[in-house]
């Protein structure tokens, strides 16, 4: 982002970076894709995953996004709230091309 020039008041403003705006780690895109992906296919929301899961609303949608980096305990959950094996949710990191797309 950018510093503002200097204001009347003598103070400059420092603008910084803002997190959820910043592009996304590609892996964890990738895997927010797929939970994404897994969540549709059963048909439960973002609120229905979350309760399912044991999580935030906020940490789901976060993770879906490819904006936090889940834990160990956070993978064991999810996996719990798509009632699938943990590893399932890892299966889009197998191929050689696991770019997250869709094709």
């Amino acid at each position: 982002m950018h510093n503002c020039s200097l204001q009347s008041n003598g103070h400059r403003c420092q603008v910084r970076s803002v997190p959820h705006l910043d592009p996304p780690d590609p892996e964890l895109h990738a895997f927010g894709m797929h939970l994404r992906r897994l969540r549709e296919a059963r048909g439960l929301t973002l609120e229905e995953l979350a309760s399912r899961s044991g999580m935030s609303f906020r940490g789901v949608v976060y993770i879906e996004h490819g904006r936090r980096n889940p834990s160990l305990t956070s993978l064991l959950n999810l996996a719990r709230g798509l009632q699938t094996e943990p590893s399932a949710l890892l299966t889009v990191f197998d191929s050689c091309d696991w770019s997250g797309d869709s094709s």
